[in-house]
């Protein structure tokens, strides 16, 4: 019994070791991005610049925005988007999931209801809540979770 305890605690520190060590590598290819966590979000989210987001929309819409400046971002959904012009595209529906990365700059827009999402990125995060009912919570960096602003507020997101 106390040999299985010994190798799971020593599983679980190397496990949380080699997430440390990704989160390191990853923020150093984007210079100066910081973590974002968005959970259980109803309103809007916007994300913009540059670095890695991953973002789940139970039901919505997510719009991702080549902004003009630099290369176009690479993204990957989970449905067809539906390209609205040249620098944009939506994906829409229900249980919508796209990762959006690169060096941008870009753009990513979600409304809906039970946002969820994560990713390393520099720029800045613009979050409205809906006006009424669950307003979801975010955390920026190693800061303290935090409830979604009722009206716009923009976090800029750099270390």
């Amino acid at each position: 019994m106390r040999r299985t305890v010994l190798l799971l605690v020593i599983a679980a520190v190397a496990i949380e070791a080699a997430g440390a060590a990704r989160g390191d590598v990853a923020q150093t290819r984007t210079p100066g991005a910081q973590w974002v966590v968005v959970s259980n979000g109803n309103g809007r989210a916007a994300i913009v610049r540059r670095g890695s987001f991953l973002v789940r929309v139970e039901r919505g819409r997510v719009r991702v925005i080549d902004l003009p400046g630099g290369s176009r971002p690479s993204r990957r959904c989970n449905r067809r988007g539906n390209r609205v012009s040249d620098a944009t595209v939506e994906y829409r529906g229900r249980d919508v999931r796209c990762r959006v990365w690169g060096e941008g700059p870009w753009q990513l827009i979600v409304r809906g209801r039970r946002i969820d999402g994560s990713g390393v990125v520099r720029g800045s995060l613009t979050l409205d809540a809906v006006e009424s009912g669950a307003a979801g919570t975010f955390r920026i960096g190693q800061r303290d979770a935090r409830r979604w602003p009722r009206a716009p507020k923009t976090f800029l997101l750099r270390r």
